[in-house]
């Protein structure tokens, strides 16, 4: 079935030149759940989250998304000066990052990794400084907010803290930590003013009341601890609760979550003239409908009386704080209009996509999309001839060939286990399963051979039929991050590239040169570095062709004739010319670059968000952004 072409073209440029970067403005959801919001001094606010996008809402509605990572984005902070923003991107386990971006610009002022998890991120009260709470015994540290340069403001180790604000003109800040202290700083000498015991293991800590009083969750329970004394003043019962508020507000307030619906309530703390403290029950400010189970509520952030609600599905809702007798319906802001590109190939000067529904081909010259067949649960593809070889990364799930002229799909094996890499030489399709096991399925004769059994397998190269190129981490054996495998005698050598892991290899079996190009991570003292790096297999030698001082292990490595295509750097396709040595960078869309397919006249950039980007394959130059349509309509920017 064939779609004609339909283009709604956006004015969406920052900046129009090569190597640039743009936004994309839709009113398109998160694909992952909501991490935080934060409302900016314009009216405009954030939304962040599991995708790795930041999306700034403005007041009509639109939302300027723009992908930073491929990681969570868990923590964001927006600067004072209205241009700048903090964010805490992490993996959840060993990548723990801050990096500070100018939003005008779409430009890294500067990153800042740590070897543990961030707990609180947030600017000083003009601007001047970022701090950060780590979860170590150094607790808060201190940077600034231009340069990154750290800054010893507070001479003793604060400990772990998860709240961190200074005072209006800088000279002073509040901290707590889990460890059960509310502490004062002097932030001109740098000592402590005063300290005081207080409830212990407080989540989602925020100060209101101006700066009077101090709330915080644990155990389905709200505190409510005078700042004044660390002292608990009230404790109130509250069904997962996200509570959030502005430190001038008078009151606390929280939505409660009970997973069929949600009530937006408010607690009032007030100082007597005595010294004492009153907290009065809960105020019920009205419910909520459009939640589900599903659809919980994860982030919540107030400005006057406009809040804006993210979800555990990506959404994101506006409502107020305005008193209602009856059940409010939120309708959310968000849409989830466009399908996902999950994969592109070229067959015969053609484009293949994948998406989770269908297999199409398409042109950037016509702009049709031809539908061939469904998908059925694949999520990567190989060219093979004038068929389409289906498999699934990381499943045990058949490897199967769709024939594209007679429309017929044939199994053709199962694997052992998931499928971590596939690829094909001439007839013979080589894998590698669970990171341990090298297999090669020949297709004309329809067996398979396990040609390798080793640990911490990354990637792999059929050389001349008769050898395998493993790459792979070197700390398992043997200790080199590249090896060689006759694949009849089974005979392995340590190849000659130092470093801490290899992966990403390509190679050019047509070609004459036979070079083998892959990606190198190093970790040393002095840092870490990912290298695009050069294996000449008939002088068993090595060279390091184009270098990145820092760590990037999702970078990708693919070639096409005398052109090597990477994303190393995370942000941009990088073009480097193995004849001319030339390096050149290409105009980036709104989300990372995830693998790139080309023919002759056009080069396609698949991107993380399912989109595709469209260049001029000699020259490189932007073509356009193209989204998918859940209708199968292409949708242009």
């Amino acid at each position: 079935m064939k779609k004609s072409f339909f283009v709604i073209v956006l004015a969406l440029f920052l900046v129009g030149s090569m190597g640039y970067s743009q936004t994309h403005i839709s009113t398109q959801s998160h694909q992952s759940p909501v991490s935080m919001t934060a409302f900016a001094k314009d009216g405009s606010f954030f939304s962040v989250g599991q995708d790795g996008f930041i999306i700034k809402w403005t007041s009509d509605g639109l939302g300027e998304h723009y992908q930073i990572t491929e990681l969570e984005i868990r923590l964001i902070s927006i600067s004072p000066n209205g241009n700048d923003i903090a964010v805490y991107e992490t993996d959840g386990y060993s990548i723990h990052r801050v990096s500070v971006w100018n939003w005008t610009t779409l430009k890294r002022k500067f990153v800042k990794s740590f070897t543990s998890s961030i707990t609180e991120l947030k600017y000083t009260a003009k601007g001047t400084l970022l701090a950060v709470g780590t979860a170590t015994v150094d607790g808060a540290i201190y940077f600034n907010a231009n340069s990154g340069q750290k800054i010893a403001k507070v001479k003793d180790a604060t400990g772990i803290v998860n709240m961190i604000y200074s005072s209006s003109s800088e000279k002073s800040a509040v901290m707590y930590s889990p460890a059960g202290h509310l502490t004062y700083y002097n932030m001109t000498t740098g000592k402590r003013k005063q300290r005081f015991q207080t409830e212990q293991q407080l989540e989602q800590v925020s100060l209101f009341n101006n700066n009077l009083f101090l709330a915080g969750t644990k155990n389905n329970q709200i505190y409510i601890i005078d700042a004044l004394s660390g002292k608990t003043a009230g404790c109130i019962a509250a069904e997962s609760p996200v509570i959030f508020s502005d430190p001038q507000d008078t009151s606390i307030y929280y939505m409660e979550n009970n997973g069929r619906n949600s009530t937006l309530k408010m607690i009032n703390a007030s100082l007597n003239t005595d010294g004492s403290t009153t907290v009065n029950s809960p105020i019920t400010i009205k419910s909520l409908s459009g939640f589900s189970a599903k659809n919980n509520i994860t982030a919540v952030s107030k400005t006057d009386t406009s809040l804006i609600i993210g979800t555990k599905t990506g959404d994101i809702y506006k409502t107020d704080t305005t008193a209602s007798g009856s059940t409010v319906t939120l309708i959310p802001i968000t849409d989830n209009m466009y399908d996902k590109v999950l994969d592109i190939i070229t067959i015969n000067n053609e484009f293949y996509c994948l998406t989770p529904k269908t297999i199409f081909n398409t042109s950037y010259d016509t702009g049709v999309v031809n539908n061939i067949c469904n998908n059925n649960d694949f999520t990567d593809m190989l060219p093979y001839g004038n068929n389409i070889i289906l498999w699934s990364k990381g499943e045990r799930k058949n490897v199967s060939l769709f024939n594209i002229e007679t429309k017929e799909t044939t199994s053709l094996f199962m694997p052992k286990s998931g499928i971590q890499v596939l690829k094909l030489f001439g007839d013979k399709l080589v894998y590698i399963e669970g990171n341990t096991t090298v297999q090669m399925y020949d297709i004309i004769s329809k067996t398979t051979k396990e040609l390798y059994v080793g640990t911490g397998l990354q990637d792999v190269i059929l050389y001349k039929d008769e050898q395998l190129i493993v790459a792979k981490s070197a700390a398992s054996n043997p200790r080199s991050p590249l090896i060689n495998v006759n694949i009849d005698t089974k005979e392995t050598v340590m190849l000659p590239l130092n470093g801490n892991v290899a992966f990403s290899l390509c190679y050019n079996e047509n070609s004459t040169s036979s070079i083998i190009y892959g990606l190198l991570m190093t970790t040393s003292s002095n840092g870490s570095q990912t290298s695009i790096f050069a294996y000449y297999p008939e002088k068993k030698t090595s060279s390091i062709i184009m270098r990145l001082d820092e760590e990037d292990t999702n970078a990708f490595l693919i070639q096409y004739g005398i052109n090597l295509y990477t994303n190393l750097g995370k942000s941009q396709i990088k073009t480097y010319n193995t004849n001319s040595k030339r390096q050149t960078q290409l105009v980036r869309s709104a989300s990372l670059p995830l693998k790139v397919a080309r023919t002759a006249n056009r080069l396609a950039v698949l991107n993380r968000d399912g989109s595709v980007s469209w260049y001029d394959s000699s020259t490189g130059k932007y073509n356009a952004d193209w989204y998918m349509t859940t209708d199968g309509i292409w949708f242009e920017f």
